[in-house]
């Protein structure tokens, strides 16, 4: 069990001798370091520990002397004779996969950046811009668009660029929490609230998230009551916990997202005029990807080299038909759904998609043609496969096919196979 205890600044005041140990640095070193320079969301646990907090075995990533480190966290406060925190000691235990929980304090964290965006589309671009420039204000932002189009990248990205990058990014799905839990775990607790309340209560996201971001997805499904909530946190500026009389002041910057239409919302009754104007203060549209075709070919490239890395496979050739056959999709499900087939096609090493009719793509799968199921079919993406492992090289790929080169001749003439696209895939191996 390693220990460390710190000051509200983040300078370590002390460590034990097993936490030299595990993280590899000798006492000189961990003196001269800031308890933030050994893990990311530090402002985190020191928030949710000054609130009364619990923060209990908690998987964090360790900057150790010579690599990353995983361990579990938990951290107390250590109070004064009046009873305020004035230090935080540090419990540093061994990982163990079956302690690993779902609210970790990397969930907590912002990971994305403008400069990990990809597009080209000038709709999208604009909407990267006017994203950088309003980074920094105060003002609450509602990011808009279809489902797959990037809402929360966005948001983190935002988070990132602004002068909170360093503050907690706090997320929370609001279609995602029961109506009965959602209360509890926006605005936290007080011990004796409920049956089943904790000892020493809990405090809410919005007082995790002090300083930092709150990022609300899917707030078209907040329940109405929540909503009422939600906009006198935003009028006001604190938060009352379950139980509490008190209020407590809170300085968060709130970043909305949601793929309904919300006005439509607000007409039908089911989301409050005064919050959506509360919220539409800074709107950004972020456009589907049927409205950025351009980018598409940018995007497969892209999650070609993510998957192929991951899979531990092959990059799958794509022909320029084959290629407008996929910027002629709508791709309803945007992004994440061309992930999701850029995913496939690598793991059925060919494209089963006709060029000279639009692509269907129907709950994740895609409809085969009887084209796609035809032997010709089958024949010409084996041996594009072939020519793939042999780079283009027709003597070894004619051998490796039990064929004449001459008969291979003509079926790369008979399937407008273009050799040269092979010339830069993976080193031939010799048969």
């Amino acid at each position: 069990m390693g220990i460390i205890i710190s000051n509200l600044e983040g300078d370590i005041k002390f460590g034990n001798k097993q936490v030299l140990n595990m993280f590899g640095y000798r006492p000189n070193e961990m003196k001269n370091l800031k308890i933030f320079e050994l893990f990311r969301g530090w402002p985190t646990v020191k928030n949710l520990v000054l609130s009364k907090g619990n923060f209990e075995d908690e998987e964090v990533y360790i900057n150790a002397r010579t690599n990353k480190l995983r361990f579990n966290l938990s951290a107390y406060p250590i109070l004064d004779p009046n009873g305020n925190v004035f230090d935080i000691v540090y419990i540093f235990n061994e990982f163990k996969k079956e302690r690993r929980l779902a609210n970790k304090i990397m969930g907590r964290q912002a990971i994305y950046t403008f400069d990990k965006i990809i597009g080209e589309s000038e709709n999208f671009k604009n909407a990267i811009e006017f994203s950088k420039k309003i980074a920094d204000s105060k003002s609450t932002i509602l990011i808009t668009g279809e489902s797959g189009t990037g809402k929360e990248i966005f948001a983190q990205s935002i988070h990132n660029y602004s002068n909170r990058a360093n503050k907690p990014f706090v997320a929370i799905n609001s279609g995602a929490i029961p109506k009965s839990l959602i209360e509890s775990e926006l605005f936290g607790y007080v011990e004796g609230a409920f049956t089943g309340a904790k000892k020493g209560g809990q405090a809410g996201k919005f007082e995790i998230a002090h300083g930092g971001t709150v990022f609300l997805d899917e707030i078209g499904e907040m329940p109405y009551d929540m909503q009422t909530r939600l906009l006198r946190v935003l009028e006001e500026g604190t938060v009352s916990r379950i139980g509490a009389l008190d209020q407590k002041v809170v300085d968060v910057r709130i970043i909305a997202a949601s793929n309904r239409d919300l006005e439509k919302e607000v007409k039908r009754g089911n989301f409050r005029e005064d919050l959506f104007y509360r919220l539409k203060v800074l709107p950004i549209e972020l456009p589907p990807l049927r409205e950025r075709k351009e980018d598409i070919p940018l995007l497969i490239n892209y999650f070609m080299e993510k998957k192929c890395k991951s899979l531990n496979k092959k990059p799958v050739p794509i022909t320029v038909e084959e290629m407008a056959a996929l910027k002629n999709y709508n791709w309803p499900g945007n992004i994440r759904e061309l992930e999701n087939f850029v995913e496939l096609i690598i793991n059925m090493e060919y494209i089963p998609v006709e060029t000279n009719s639009p692509l269907e793509i129907k709950s994740g799968e895609i409809i085969l043609k009887e084209k796609s199921l035809s032997l010709e079919y089958m024949e010409k993406n084996h041996i594009i496969k072939v020519l793939e492992k042999y780079s283009g090289n027709i003597t070894q790929s004619a051998k490796a096919l039990g064929i004449g080169r001459n008969t291979l001749y003509r079926k790369v003439k008979k399937y407008k196979i273009d050799c040269s696209i092979f010339e830069h895939s993976s080193n031939t191996e010799q048969s």
